[in-house]
This record gives structure tokens, sequence and C-alpha cells, in this order.
């Protein structure tokens, strides 16, 4: 199923779009969102297990299952200096 992606920041960069679409089996988690999505886009693969990703505007974990109607967000982590 197609899943509708908001991304973010450096992200909305990369893609050229606010909003992007990423294929997923029905039943996919979280997890699959961020898998197809560097997939899709290779050079993110350093930010793989820092993105920030959240389901209906709440973090949650990554192995919850995503139906095509959730608002899911995606977004660079966040670095702060000292």
């Amino acid at each position: 199923m197609k899943i509708p992606v908001k991304v973010y920041g450096r992200y909305k960069d990369i893609t050229g779009k606010e909003t992007i679409q990423l294929n997923i089996n029905e039943g996919g988690t979280l997890q699959d969102i961020i898998n197809e999505f560097v997939k899709q886009y290779p050079s993110l693969l350093p930010d793989k297990s820092r993105m920030m990703i959240t389901k209906n505007k709440m973090f949650t974990s990554l192995d919850s299952t995503v139906a095509y109607d959730d608002e899911i967000t995606l977004a660079p982590p966040i670095v702060s200096g000292g």
C-alpha cells in the first residue's frame, strides 16, 4: 500500500517535496517506512537509526503498524551544540 509521509528539514530539500509516497506491505510498520525511505534515498543511510518519525503526531514504537489514513512524518535527527 502507498503511504503518504510528510518530510521536514533537509529531508524536504533532498526529496524536493513536502509529502512523499512510500510503498509498504499491508500490516507494515514505522520501521518499514524508514527502511523504504532510506532505500529510495540512500544518501540518508547514516541517519537511519536516528530519524525522527511520528504516527498521528506522536512518537511511538517502530514496530507500530501503519494504516493508510495515519499521519506519518519524518524529520532529520536534532543536533545541538555544546
